[in-house]
């Protein structure tokens, strides 16, 4: 009798342990924004900046405050981190494949590496296979989601062009609408968000979402407009010095050009800018930026408020990016398609439950490659053969856990390799850019030249070379 005693609870030991161990798989929701740069207010890109709700989200997980896209423009970027792959693999390293006039002979496209992985797919195809519900909405890629067999998809609509005035800015766009949040596309993204969130099935969930503002054109309701004064906008910072002088004549063309254009020739986009109207033109365009950004954040809010319950009963993860940064005229650049800080560091928080801690900041180099394999792993998935990037899970594990660097490509020979410290670029033409950016967040001063940082550079350069050859 003892001993058949002891074999029964023995056995529901063994129940108990393997329930311990076991957890239904989590809902995995993954939020991108176009065109979003560090003016969020919990990364202090901007003083005026209004973000309350990715603020909170920010709050309640680990924000990552040195996180790149791994190429500067919005179809090579969102290619690369669906596919879990470098440009140099995916072939795509340009929205557009003309050739700027200072380019040199680097290739436009096609792919680059001497071993690219085979038969890539989606990582929404891979959460598909194991056996997740997966649907999309708003813009996630940039061509398009239908031809990926989602269980659902919603593409953002058209809307009104009720303007309370006829400025417009540089770009033609206007400002201020005469419309309510519920006539604008980014509200129905984020409504059509929450209909799916809502729907129980036994399946998990994966879902993405992509909000389009403060992609252009920078036109949202007029009440956004108004929480920012044009009387009371403060420029970005920039030196007193002209801090172009001690960077290459191919840095100054990147500088001016707006995406392979030069639509404002013999004028730079900010020259342009500064033409129509001095500083009070150049305010309107940051007043148009931090409206949006407002906006945006304000139908984001709607849907994390509806993610606070879940109802399927699953722990939910939620990471939230941008796909790239964006200039305001810092070294007289705007928009993105550029390799300095401001158009390649995005947003980056991450929600997982029972292993990050609210309120976390990391600062260790992350990349948009490393997007596919960290969902696999806070999913508890397998990872393919095929993905180039390192999940972020060791570093919510272990905050003190460090990285080296993370790539960034602006073609296959215009490379940036980000440490936590540093940033290294290297041209086509073999010139050069180091800034220091413990002392030097805006990238002022080119090191470069500095023999007191040649090994420095010498090492950057190295893993440069090599990230470029392999």
């Amino acid at each position: 009798m003892k001993r058949v005693i002891l074999i029964l609870w023995a056995s529901v030991a063994c129940l108990i342990a393997v329930e311990k161990q076991y957890s239904p798989k989590p809902d995995v929701v993954f939020i991108v924004v176009d065109d979003l740069n560090d003016w969020v207010g919990v990364m202090g890109g901007h003083p005026q900046s209004k973000t309350p709700n990715i603020d909170a989200l920010a709050g309640r997980g680990v924000l990552f405050t040195n996180a790149h896209c791994n190429a500067p423009q919005c179809g090579p970027s969102r290619t690369s981190f669906l596919n879990g792959l470098y440009p140099k693999s995916t072939g795509r390293y340009f929205n557009s494949t003309k050739r700027p006039p200072f380019f040199k002979d680097q290739v436009m496209g096609g792919i680059t590496s001497k071993t690219p992985p085979e038969n890539p797919f989606y990582f929404h195809k891979h959460f598909m296979n194991q056996n997740y519900r997966v649907v999309s909405g708003g813009k996630v890629n940039h061509d398009g989601m239908k031809k990926e067999g989602l269980d659902a998809n919603f593409k953002r609509s058209g809307e009104k062009t009720e303007f309370t005035n006829k400025k417009v800015n540089l770009w033609k766009d206007g400002g201020p609408q005469n419309l309510s949040d519920a006539e604008t596309g980014d509200y129905q993204v984020a409504r059509w968000a929450i209909g799916e969130w809502n729907k129980v099935s036994d399946k998990p969930l994966l879902m993405t979402v992509g909000f389009y503002r403060p992609h252009r054109p920078l036109n949202v309701p007029k009440a956004y407009f108004e929480k920012f004064p044009l009387e009371s906008i403060q420029l970005p910072l920039i030196p007193e010095y002209d801090d172009m002088k001690d960077l290459s004549d191919y840095a100054k063309g990147i500088a001016r050009f707006h995406a392979h254009k030069d639509t404002f020739k013999p004028r730079s986009d900010h020259q342009q800018i500064l033409h129509l109207g001095g500083e009070q033109e150049w305010k309107y365009m940051v007043q148009s930026y931090l409206a949006c950004v407002n906006y945006v954040d304000a139908q984001i809010g709607l849907f994390l408020e509806a993610l606070k319950q879940n109802p399927r009963g699953r722990e939910t993860v939620i990471v939230l990016t941008s796909d790239h940064g964006w200039h305001l005229g810092e070294k007289g650049h705007w928009s993105k398609a550029a390799l300095w800080r401001n158009a390649t560091r995005v947003p980056y928080i991450v929600i997982l439950p029972g292993v990050t801690k609210a309120g976390t900041v990391n600062n260790q180099p992350i990349s948009h490659v490393d997007l596919y394999p960290s969902l696999c792993d806070f999913a508890g998935i397998t990872k393919p053969k095929h993905l180039e990037g390192r999940s972020i899970l060791p570093l919510l594990k272990n905050p003190k856990s460090k990285r080296d660097v993370a790539f960034i490509s602006y073609g296959p020979e215009n490379t940036v390799a980000q440490s936590e410290r540093y940033r290294y670029i290297r041209y086509e033409d073999g010139s050069e850019e180091l800034y220091d950016h413990r002392k030097d967040p805006h990238e002022w001063t080119n090191l470069s030249k500095n023999p007191e940082f040649a090994a420095i550079k010498e090492k950057m350069k190295a893993a440069v070379m090599d990230f470029q050859n392999k």
